[in-house]
């Protein structure tokens, strides 16, 4: 049993993942998939302390493939809804996870990515103005080397995206296009078109009325990462802090992002050798 050794292009996707993860709460969080797996299996079944250091790939891939056929067969007998076709997503796609990591079978990796692809499909004919579900699709679809369909996803999710602007989603397709850009010189000249479109809708807004604390947030991220401007976004990000509840969502993605942008700063701020002490001087 091989175990894949990461790719460069799934490198270079770890960059922009890394900025929006906290705020987008992607499932697939490498980090979080052992707890995740080893939790599923216990919330389904005990399991002695002493068994659980046994479990093996197999059984992971076992449990999660039962909870797929499972759901494949209640979609036979009933109309496909949002929550089982999420529900489904989340299986396929720590099976996906899975085989990538742990087993070198590469016709059973593209049955899975396959499925996902037809169920992004379904959750875009039943919710087509949420923009999530197209960028999945757009990842598969690169992701399987079907870059012609890539691209027609990425001009319609654009056009959707200027006539109902979602920030959030909207940084996170430069982000994947910026990555993909870097051996696409077309898609690296829509990431820089896309980054100005971006950058003027904030612009604008703000002539109008002040941004909320979320959206002060995505223009520091835009700004921090997207056009060399970390002054300007440690700026905005020192504000939301300084505003928002310490245990406000956007008071820590604010943290996060000043710590990812200025970790000097944030360590000396939470050093604990220098709690309670006072300057010498004072």
């Amino acid at each position: 049993m091989a175990k894949q050794k990461p790719r460069a292009r799934d490198l270079k996707k770890q960059r922009w993942a890394g900025i929006v993860a906290a705020v987008l709460a992607l499932a697939m969080i490498i980090s979080l998939v052992g707890v995740y797996i080893s939790q599923a299996l216990r919330s389904d079944r005990v399991v002695p302390p002493e068994q659980e250091a046994e479990l093996q790939p197999e059984d992971y891939l076992a449990y999660y493939q039962d909870q797929i056929d499972d759901l494949e067969s209640f979609l036979q007998d009933n109309q496909p809804t949002e929550a089982v076709l999420l529900e489904l997503a989340e299986n396929y796609r720590y099976l996906e996870y899975i085989r990538q990591m742990f087993f070198d079978d590469p016709d059973a990796l593209e049955i899975v990515q396959t499925r996902l692809v037809g169920i992004y499909l379904d959750l875009i004919d039943l919710e087509p103005d949420k923009p999530q579900y197209r960028l999945e699709l757009i990842n598969y679809y690169r992701e399987m080397g079907q870059e012609g369909l890539a691209d027609e996803e990425i001009q319609i999710m654009i056009a959707k995206l200027h006539e109902t602007p979602d920030p959030l989603y909207h940084l996170a397709l430069i982000g994947l296009l910026k990555a993909e850009g870097e051996s696409d010189p077309e898609l690296a000249e829509v990431a820089a078109s896309e980054i100005g479109w971006l950058k003027q809708y904030f612009e604008d807004r703000l002539e109008s009325a002040p941004l909320d604390s979320q959206d002060q947030f995505y223009y520091a991220v835009l700004l921090g990462e997207y056009l060399d401007e970390s002054d300007a976004a440690e700026a905005i990000l020192t504000a939301i802090i300084a505003s928002e509840a310490e245990e406000s969502k956007v008071h820590q993605d604010a943290l996060s992002y000043l710590g990812y942008l200025r970790p000097d700063l944030i360590e000396t701020e939470q050093d604990p050798e220098n709690d309670g002490e006072q300057p010498a001087d004072q």
